[in-house]
């Protein structure tokens, strides 16, 4: 999550400055990695810029994070992300099939 002192009240959107100077990264490495990663997938306005949700930034520092901290390539970055996500899904498919799983033997 974005900091109070980052966030501007009622801001939805960042641009791609302002998500590079919050996360310590150069704009044109944002613009790098949303090529790499297909999780990282920024809305286009009007004039074609791009804008960051707070969901987009947790992606950039989840990218940072593999690089900088587990000193992963970018391809490992990617494949770790990708992993993750399939894991949660696995989780959710689970849990709903567990959920049906209870209502049925209540129902019994």
């Amino acid at each position: 999550m974005l900091n109070q002192d980052q966030m501007e009240a009622g801001k939805i959107y960042y641009d791609t400055n302002e998500v590079a100077a919050m996360v310590g990264c150069e704009p044109s490495a944002l613009r790098f990695w949303e090529k790499k990663f297909p999780q990282l997938n920024p809305k286009r306005d009007s004039r074609n810029r791009r804008r960051y949700t707070e969901r987009d930034i947790e992606i950039v520092r989840k990218i940072m994070h593999q690089k900088e901290h587990q000193g992963r390539t970018i391809k490992g970055a990617r494949e770790q992300m990708r992993r993750k996500e399939e894991s949660q899904l696995l989780v959710q498919r689970l849990l709903r099939v567990r959920k049906f799983l209870v209502d049925i033997k209540e129902a019994l």
